[in-house]
């Protein structure tokens, strides 16, 4: 059997996509009579949140993105559920919940999952080296900038016996800013309003250029350090 490079791992996936795109389009589309309109969309959305009860969203937020929940589905409806009585008291709440949720992750890995990661390691013929003090802040910001998934992130972190105030401090930097963009733009869709959109785009152009700058500045460092 044949091992199928980068690339094409990478095309194949892209025309999975697209495929798929094209599917739901074509349904959307022959169904378009009979879907609700975006007004009674997101009525109906803000509905089924609000018959959320907060502290069942907040204990949802912590532990279901460590069994592989895409985090951001927790950041676009954060605001809505958590930020009632204010947006800021939303915000602050998710932050709290993400580093719980990291936090519970890196325990999990190191304690109960162990074995099971342990063994998925070994039959793959995989290894994750002990991260080095001297390097730990390069590679903990280099696995949040990766595009692996969140909870598999926090995975290999905790498996690199990466620190804990680097691991929580570092990784809360980038998903505090990240996730206040993502839950600025879930709230003006939600609220049927643009209120938060433009600072949300700020926030993410603020952090592209930032980000951007950061990645150079390791890569001309890479062949200083061999």
């Amino acid at each position: 059997m044949t091992k199928l490079s980068h690339r094409q791992i990478l095309i194949a996936a892209a025309v999975t996509l697209s495929v798929i795109a094209v599917m739901v389009f074509a349904v959307v589309f022959q169904f378009r009579d009979q879907l609700p309109s975006p007004e009674e969309s997101r009525k109906i959305v803000l509905s089924f949140l609000g018959s959320i009860p907060p502290v069942v969203y907040f204990l949802a937020f912590v532990i279901l993105p460590a069994l592989g929940m895409p985090l951001s589905l927790f950041y676009l409806t954060a605001i809505p559920v958590l930020g009632t009585t204010h947006t800021a008291i939303g915000v602050l709440l998710a932050w709290t919940a993400v580093a719980l949720n990291m936090s519970l992750a890196n325990i999990l890995a190191r304690s109960l999952l162990h074995p099971a990661i342990e063994w998925v390691i070994k039959h793959r013929n995989l290894s994750i080296p002990k991260i080095k003090p001297e390097n730990e802040w390069k590679i903990v910001l280099t696995t949040r900038l990766s595009p692996i998934p969140f909870f598999l992130q926090n995975y290999l972190l905790a498996l690199g016996h990466a620190r804990w105030r680097t691991y929580l401090g570092i990784s809360m930097i980038i998903q505090a800013s990240l996730g206040l963009a993502v839950m600025l733009v879930g709230e003006s869709i939600l609220s049927g309003g643009l209120g938060y959109v433009l600072l949300a785009l700020f926030i993410f152009l603020l952090l592209h250029l930032l980000l951007d700058n950061l990645r150079k500045r390791l890569k001309s460092e890479q062949p200083e350090s061999k």
